[in-house]
């Protein structure tokens, strides 16, 4: 390998898509020799990612001309970002903690480049060129850097020491824009590793916890009613207890996402059968029980039901956990939930599966609106799960304070909640990335708000119209069930894979993605973003139409949909897969 050019960018605004960014991407060719330091080259400055050096092959200068058919005269040294352009760079023969010497510097091999939109804006490309620039096996190479000192052009670049058990570059890069075939252990492992480039893991990390999430979903379900015995009930406030609940069977319990409810059939003193939903209050990976948390309703049938006459022993029946109102485990910015009153109950699951991401897990801002202290639920929990966790916030704001009540002490703030209160707690709205603190307005959070139907219904409104993205606010409102429909999806569907020969049903209940129906079903259809950008999971629909959400970034063309965002919009779907 050879040096042939050494490249330096400043950081800039520039018009990209029509929006404002700010970015180091235009580089430009510098004589040397020049100076490499622990954090990169001297004089190179970098808007959002940390890692300290990247290099691109100049032989990927010609395969990409051949590909865009464009003259690679055209193309100046840096184009692709690059401050190394080398020639005999391989992305495939490169692997994770490789140490590379060039000249009195010592580099490490930390990763693939991780391609955005800025590279797309760049080659005059549509967006679904990010997939295939990331999965070519010429996208180049972030190094750390072990030892500094000075390069020129013309310096050879040798391996000094390399282990051929670990990745290779192009193998990272399929972890990351690849299917989801990989494991759960090659994702740990790279994970584990202390040089890997922080762009890459935080990539790998997001898509460790999408499949631990989703086997949440799938392990130990059952169909139907299932026989539940009341373990234990807990007065929490006067108007609200817990109930514990084993399976009578004394089988295994299905694991659940935190924020899903539980559909309970219970029968009232005139023999009728009284369905609902309430949400599960509490968060284990392997469940031995479940926890509902019900508030005794003045003018509801099933609570006054059970907080008046059920007692330990009781039976009830249950149905496996459902719902769409789930933490999200796979984003990076922060976390805002808002509850009022019993709306709390799926954020006390939710804290404890965002807690135990650890050191991983993003800010969290948490709200929780109450008449006072007499009447909140949980507040001890709460104080414990997050009294040691410098990474999070609470703010406690009560209607109506009793006179017992000590402002600073057992709530923060007075009144009924405003927008303005959680402007306020985010003023200093930030993630660290590979070290590096990037400071974000406090609309680019993901918000989950819980509560009466009002409550929930404008907040959402005030929060998207100030700058919120639609996609990224989340909502669940506990009023009474009034037996409409999911929105513009169905509440359930029949959908054929056609090409497998699969029919199978879907349940809007399950929160489940066509892709993630599919992978359920042993299929593994092209996918990529699973997050309707890259367009990689877009298929031939023959017969029915998709619902998104979120919106894709592009429309699908005519007769196709998005898989990992679609799910049915009417009640038969025919899918080329």
């Amino acid at each position: 390998m050879k040096l042939l050019d050494i490249c330096i960018g400043k950081t800039r605004t520039l018009t990209i898509n029509g929006h404002e960014v700010k970015t180091a991407y235009l580089k430009e060719a510098v004589p040397g020799p020049w100076k490499i330091t622990e954090g990169g080259l001297e004089g190179n400055e970098v808007a959002v990612h940390t890692d300290a050096v990247y290099a691109f092959a100049r032989e990927g200068y010609d395969f990409w001309a051949e590909r865009l058919g464009v003259d690679p005269a055209e193309w100046q040294p840096g184009v692709f970002g690059e401050n190394l352009t080398v020639s005999g760079l391989n992305e495939q023969d490169l692997r994770l903690g490789d140490e590379v010497e060039i000249g009195d510097v010592r580099l490490i091999v930390a990763g693939p480049r991780i391609p955005c939109f800025k590279l797309t804006w760049r080659l005059g490309q549509p967006e679904t060129f990010i997939r295939e620039f990331a999965l070519s096996g010429r996208t180049g190479v972030y190094f750390g850097v072990l030892n500094g000192g000075s390069v020129s052009r013309g310096d050879s670049l040798r391996v000094v020491l390399s282990d051929r058990s670990q990745p290779t570059v192009s193998d990272v890069a399929r972890y990351v824009f690849g299917d989801d075939s990989v494991s759960e252990d090659a994702l740990r492992h790279v994970l584990s590793l202390p040089y890997l480039s922080q762009t890459a893991a935080l990539i790998l990390r997001s898509k460790l916890y999408r499949i631990l999430d989703l086997e949440q979903t799938r392990k130990d379900r059952w169909q139907n009613w299932r026989e539940m015995r009341v373990a234990e009930i807990v007065e929490e406030t006067p108007e609200i207890k817990s109930f514990r609940l084993e399976p009578a069977d004394g089988g295994n319990l299905a694991p659940f996402r935190a924020g899903q409810f539980l559909t309970v059939g219970v029968d009232s003193a005139d023999g009728h059968e009284l369905v609902r939903t309430w949400s599960l209050s509490d968060y284990h990976k392997s469940p031995g029980s479940y926890r509902l948390t019900i508030k005794r309703e003045a003018l509801g049938k099933a609570s006054p039901l059970l907080h008046d006459t059920a007692k330990v022993g009781d039976a009830l029946r249950v149905r496996a956990p459902a719902g769409r109102f789930v933490l999200d485990r796979s984003g990076f910015k922060p976390v805002v939930m808002i509850a009022a009153g019993i709306g709390v109950t799926p954020f006390l699951a939710m804290l404890k599966s965002h807690l135990e991401r650890g050191d991983d897990a993003p800010p969290l801002y948490f709200v929780h609106c109450a008449r006072n202290r007499e009447s909140q639920a949980f507040r001890a929990q709460i104080d414990a799960l997050l009294a040691e966790n410098k990474n999070a916030k609470l703010l406690f704001v009560y209607s109506a304070p009793g006179v017992s009540d000590v402002a600073g002490e057992d709530y923060h703030l007075a009144g009924r909640f405003k927008p303005q209160f959680l402007y306020d707690l985010m003023a200093d709205s930030h993630i660290i990335h590979g070290g590096k603190r990037i400071d974000l307005p406090w609309f680019e959070s993901d918000i989950y708000i819980c509560g009466p139907a009002a409550f929930e219904s404008e907040l959402r409104a005030v929060f998207i119209e100030q700058g919120a993205n639609p996609d990224r606010v989340f909502s669940e409102s506990f009023s009474a069930p009034s037996g409409g429909g999911t929105g513009s999806s169905v509440d359930t569907a029949e959908v054929v894979f056609s090409r497998s020969g699969i029919t199978t049903r879907w349940d809007a209940d399950s929160g489940l993605s066509l892709l993630e129906l599919a992978e359920e079903h042993g299929l593994l259809p092209a996918s990529g973003c699973r997050m309707g950008i890259c367009q990689a999971c877009t298929c031939t629909i023959t017969e029915g139409a998709l619902h998104y959400d979120p919106a894709p970034s592009a429309p699908a063309p005519d007769g196709s949909g998005l898989l990992c965002i679609g799910r049915p919009k009417t009640a038969r779907i025919v899918i080329d897969v």
